[in-house]
């Protein structure tokens, strides 16, 4: 539905890791994608058959009247109006025009054409080392997963890049360290 869209975006998440990986690995419960905030109405306008929604620790608001809560949290759930399904989380993430700028930590920052590649078909996701930063930020049981189906195919770089993140958001004691070394 985004296809030649005049947007920068990007799967995310888990889909973006099996996007890297060439095939589905496991379950998703939904479509992570992330956008610069200032891309964020050109996809609202192409889904606008959907309903969006901001997320945070205190529930969800209608976008249109989020108020201060659009600009507290980056997530947007999009939901479809007939299911009553979520369906896609939008994630409206920081940028400056030229880097990918991690939400969590603002001074990890990657030039785009380093921080998104594309599938065979064209579809643009994150790099597997940026996903697995922000998973490696909780380490749910699927985020495990994802890990350790996903590190054997990092390059080096890639895992040198991942172990050196990880040790500015969480210090050196994060349980991926040793793996990545």
């Amino acid at each position: 539905m985004l296809h030649d869209l005049p947007a920068r975006w990007c799967v995310v998440g888990g889909w973006a890791l099996d996007l890297f990986r060439g095939h589905q690995s496991r379950e998703h419960e939904d479509l992570e994608i992330a956008t610069p905030l200032w891309d964020f109405d050109l996809i609202r306008e192409r889904l606008k058959a959907y309903e969006f929604f901001v997320a945070g620790r205190e529930g969800f608001w209608p976008v249109d009247g989020a108020g201060s809560a659009f600009f507290e949290y980056q997530q947007t759930m999009v939901r479809d109006p007939a299911s009553g399904m979520w369906r896609i989380d939008v994630m409206r993430i920081p940028d400056d025009g030229k880097n990918w700028i991690c939400a969590s930590d603002r001074h990890i920052r990657r030039p785009y054409d380093e921080a998104v590649a594309h599938s065979a078909d064209g579809i643009p996701y994150l790099r597997p080392e940026l996903v697995l930063l922000f998973k490696g930020l909780q380490t749910r049981p699927k985020d495990q997963a994802d890990f350790e189906a996903t590190l054997p195919l990092l390059p080096t770089g890639a895992r040198v890049w991942l172990a050196h993140a990880l040790t500015e958001t969480r210090g050196d004691g994060h349980p991926w360290l040793a793996a990545l070394t």
